[in-house]
């Protein structure tokens, strides 16, 4: 459970899912399960989680794996229709800057923000821009 809540805490660091979202799964999550940890409820509370073992994403930073269940769930979000390009390219932007600058990862989300943004304001036009988005988030994915 740690690691999805960890996913979680990302998902709304970079903007897929706001605050009100964030304390909502946490809600689901204790009123669905008789047994639940203590730092649940700081999620579900909005509490700190500094220094709780793999949810300080200071103390621990967003690792490689983190930005391959990350990259998975923009391309859900993308195929579904449930976010748009604009709003992928800033949650692409806020994972590159949460990220080791010049790692892989990095300079895959760098260059989805980047690229989206060239479009969206005219500087370049990429033929197919869907397919090579969701190309690049299968690259993540598959790291």
């Amino acid at each position: 459970m740690r690691t999805i809540a960890r996913n979680w805490l990302i998902q709304n660091k970079i903007g897929l899912i706001s605050g009100e979202e964030l304390i909502s799964l946490a809600d689901n999550y204790i009123a669905e399960n008789d047994e639940f940890p203590d730092w649940m409820i700081d999620i579900s509370t909005n509490s700190s989680l500094e220094r709780v073992k793999g949810l300080d994403l200071v103390m621990e930073p967003i690792t490689e794996v983190d930005c391959k269940v990350i990259a998975g769930k923009m391309l859900e979000l993308l195929t579904s229709n449930a976010i748009d390009t604009s709003h992928l390219a800033t949650a692409c932007e806020q994972m590159y800057l949460s990220l080791e600058w010049g790692s892989t990862v990095f300079n895959h989300f760098i260059w989805l923000s980047d690229e989206i943004s060239l479009n969206e304001k005219g500087y370049k036009e990429t033929e197919n821009l869907d397919k090579a988005i969701k190309d690049e988030l299968c690259k993540i994915a598959a790291l």
